[in-house]
């Protein structure tokens, strides 16, 4: 049962949520594909060229010293979608939108609804977190799984005391983290050194 004051708090909630992840995507998207690739980008690019994925495991990411979850990912992309600056870059703009709306989660269940929407409000203007949600590198999907993580973390920690074994909540968020934490594992060192 909800009385009209939390009904319209909990509108109020979605309707700051909404604009806060319009914003984000709004900023995200602008000329996304208008400035050419960075080194970074391009370094990547250029060990994308191989035919077999034996050869790209050889000499795309072996050489690299990452993780080769990225480069894979981008192998199999560009063989769908092209090289284009667009195609390349736009599950990683995907990616910083979705990481604004998981912040919100995150520290609202952490710290309250209010502090959820400060955090995706901050995060939405951030410049790191910006930059790094338009550029087809693992840093902006690396913040997004690293979220993950302690998204699902908090669903397992902070479940109420049950019998675990008559539980599927308890095992679908364990399998939900155990999962994120392996996309940060294959992602960049960094979000699995975070996720350890």
């Amino acid at each position: 049962h909800v009385d009209g004051k939390e009904r319209s708090n909990l509108n109020l909630e979605w309707i700051a949520l909404g604009t806060i992840l319009v914003v984000a995507a709004i900023l995200r998207f602008y000329h996304y594909a208008d400035f050419s690739y960075s080194n970074d980008e391009l370094s990547a690019i250029n060990r994308l060229r191989y035919d077999t994925f034996g050869e790209l495991v050889k000499n795309g990411f072996f050489v690299d010293g990452h993780p080769g979850g990225i480069q894979v990912f981008l192998w199999y992309w560009s063989k769908w979608f092209g090289f284009s600056e667009a195609a390349l870059r736009f599950p990683f703009v995907i990616f910083g939108i979705l990481t604004v709306w998981l912040s919100y989660l995150v520290a609202s269940k952490m710290f309250g609804k209010v502090a959820g929407l400060f955090t995706a409000a901050t995060l939405t203007f951030l410049e790191f977190p910006l930059l790094y949600s338009q550029i087809a590198r693992p840093y902006g999907s690396g913040l997004f799984f690293s979220l993950l993580t302690v998204y699902f973390w908090l669903k397992i920690v902070l479940r109420p005391k049950t019998n675990y074994r008559r539980d599927a909540g308890f095992y679908i968020a364990l399998t939900a983290y155990t999962l994120a934490t392996s996309l940060c594992m294959y992602n960049h060192y960094f979000s699995f050194l975070f996720a350890l």
